[in-house]
């Protein structure tokens, strides 16, 4: 069980060790991808090895940022608590992603970062990576990338996934986690509304309706299945 000074992050963590970078079997797709091994010497013992459990948090939006979590297998969803009270999810990362870059930036994390699918993770003090930073520049190229690739999600999610018919969102969403694989199979109806931006009844009446029609098939309650090529037609919203 991982704690800082206050709390328990997580009931479910299980501390695998310091890892290796330099012998990373997903290396060349995280965050230190390009970095040889005199640039990560010394970079052992501040880097944390993580298994979190689905349903485990990586932190909460307004925690102080103090790690970066750099992703190597698994999903996690990053949602902002609204004014209202309501929660919605804005993003899906998945291996090769990293989390938490704004603890870069010495700011509070900006989302709640929650485990869907069991997740392998590296947790790196925001130093650690300021202090390589300053040795070589592929580490800022990396940092540059993934910045992008974040600002390239949340446009994805802001145009397919809040505009059209509430059903060629959803299809657009299922087709997204398809390509996901991992996530395709942990999504609930809670999710589904928080990322479609309805409440849980409309995304439990519109996958019914999916699944009547033979659109997408379930198993115990998880996706296992979808018609793919349909489901692109409604994501056309053509009425």
């Amino acid at each position: 069980m991982y704690k800082n000074k206050s709390r328990a992050h997580c009931l479910d963590t299980e501390w695998i060790g310091h890892p290796k970078c330099s012998t990373c079997s997903v290396r060349s797709t995280v965050l230190f991808a390009g970095l040889d091994e005199s640039e990560l010497d010394g970079l052992l013992q501040p880097v944390n090895q993580f298994l979190f459990h689905a349903r485990s948090s990586l932190y909460e939006q307004g925690e102080a940022g103090q790690f970066v979590y750099s992703i190597r297998s698994g999903v996690i969803k990053l949602t902002q608590n609204l004014a209202n009270g309501a929660t919605r999810v804005v993003r899906l990362m998945q291996a090769g992603d990293v989390v938490g870059l704004e603890a870069l930036l010495g700011e509070a994390y900006h989302h709640n970062a929650v485990v869907l699918a069991d997740a392998d993770i590296c947790r790196i003090q925001a130093k650690v990576i300021h202090d390589l930073d300053e040795r070589t520049n592929h580490l800022r190229r990396q940092l540059m990338q993934r910045w992008q690739s974040h600002i390239t999600e949340a446009d994805e999610f802001i145009v397919q996934l809040s505009t059209g018919s509430s059903a060629a969102r959803l299809a657009r969403l299922l087709l997204k986690l398809r390509r996901m694989h991992e996530a395709f199979i942990t999504l609930n109806r809670e999710d589904i509304g928080a990322m479609l931006g309805v409440t849980t009844e409309t995304a439990s009446r519109l996958m019914a309706e999916f699944k009547r029609n033979g659109w997408v098939q379930e198993a115990q309650g998880r996706c296992v299945g979808c018609d793919a090529k349909q489901l692109e037609r409604v994501a056309l919203d053509l009425g």
